[in-house]
């Protein structure tokens, strides 16, 4: 009896009055609109059920069945409030309501978005599949992409990594690779207990060759970049991963691995491949029907070429320094006889130093000077039928 009347005592007192000092869920249930008198006789009727199907069934099951309680009366009691509580009353019920329905619904969202334990370890490259190119000749880090069952992505540290065959490869337990010569290998990475086998590709470049320039004539269709990587046998290194960069969007831009121009200008193309880089002038030529007569603005122009057997051009050449430079439409045709008459010099270079050219071009560095000259574009009775090409014209600003 002592532990009924002390349950009984949690809605009223001995005496059947109403108390004050209320429980923090009975004054919960007052806040959120709920009458006092009938928190007390819910709260009061619970109790003591729950006290009989403690002793008879157990705590246990007795829990069960009060948290059944309280959740078949939660709707009935929110109808109650709702219908015939005051507004103020009914305001505040759905605002609690509207807070624990945002607070299950981060919950909700805290566990769909919770990371899960490491499933998957790939190669963090495009395709992993493929396994690991290297170009460096100096210590790289290898990267490995750590993944949960929903593939979505985790933190890498910790991965560890071991040579397993292949090319006898320097590979340290963090996975930092030496490639000193051509070769494959495998090397495993592992993170607890996923583990994951990767092909390492050695092909490390010793050199990139590329011209000073490219050149195209506005309107041109896109062009392989001109550089050849070299190996340290001294042949083309064919498997290559790297980046190009070309400074001025507005005058070029990079598709894959050509390069396409936009507008006429002059900008700057970066190639970078392992640990060597090579950067080349882009200069995208305006298309005029003549080389006299040209504006002081007109720094970069174009002139078509179209010589049958035995035709020759001429052209008054502007005063001051430029390149002079001849090209071809057609891959693999040769540049047609280039001279210059008159008071000018020429020279493969600006006397600073001798630039590599593309092949099957022309370039001349030239300084005319105000005694004026000419230039003859001709093509001789021998080769083909008819040369066609551009003569370009790059003025060189001081």
């Amino acid at each position: 009896m002592r532990r009924l009347a002390s349950i009984r005592a949690l809605g009223a007192d001995a005496r059947g009055h109403r108390r004050t000092n209320l429980s923090m869920y009975e004054r919960l249930l007052v806040a959120i609109g709920l009458d006092a008198e009938l928190v007390e006789a819910m709260v009061g009727d619970l109790a003591e059920e729950f006290a009989l199907r403690a002793t008879r069934d157990g705590r246990m099951l007795a829990r069960v069945w009060l948290g059944l309680e309280v959740v078949r009366s939660a709707p009935h009691l929110i109808t109650s409030v709702l219908r015939r509580g005051e507004p103020r009353v009914r305001l505040r019920l759905a605002a609690a309501l509207l807070g624990i329905g945002l607070m299950l619904t981060a919950a909700l969202v805290a566990v769909l978005l919770r990371d899960g334990p490491p499933s998957r370890l790939l190669a963090n490259v495009a395709n992993p599949a493929d396994g690991i190119v290297i170009n460096s000749v100096h210590a790289v880090q290898l990267e490995m992409r750590v993944l949960d069952k929903r593939n979505r992505p985790l933190a890498s540290q910790g991965v560890q990594y071991q040579w397993i065959s292949g090319a006898p490869i320097t590979v340290s337990s963090q996975g930092v690779v030496t490639c000193t010569w051509d070769g494959e290998a495998t090397v495993r990475a592992s993170l607890g207990m996923i583990a994951t086998d990767v092909a390492v590709l050695c092909r490390p470049v010793q050199e990139l060759r590329a011209s000073h320039w490219i050149d195209f004539v506005a309107g041109d269709r896109p062009r392989d970049l001109p550089f050849v990587a070299i190996g340290f046998d001294g042949l083309p290194v064919m498997q290559l991963r790297g980046a190009a960069l070309v400074h001025d969007s507005s005058v070029a831009v990079i598709v894959g691995h050509t390069i396409r121009p936009r507008a006429v200008g002059q900008t700057m193309v970066d190639v970078n491949v392992g640990d060597r880089s090579a950067g080349m002038q882009v200069i995208v030529h305006e298309r005029v029907r003549s080389l006299e007569g040209l504006r002081a603005d007109q720094r970069f122009v174009a002139v078509p070429v179209r010589l049958e057997r035995g035709d020759t051009l001429r052209w008054s050449l502007p005063k001051g320094a430029f390149w002079l430079k001849y090209l071809p439409r057609r891959k693999g045709e040769a540049p047609p006889t280039i001279t210059l008459r008159g008071d000018a010099a020429c020279s493969r270079g600006n006397g600073l130093r001798v630039y590599v050219i593309p092949l099957e071009e022309y370039g001349t560095y030239c300084m005319v000077r105000p005694g004026g000259a000419t230039v003859n574009v001709g093509h001789g009775t021998f080769g083909a039928a008819v040369v066609e090409g551009s003569l370009a014209l790059e003025r060189v600003n001081y």
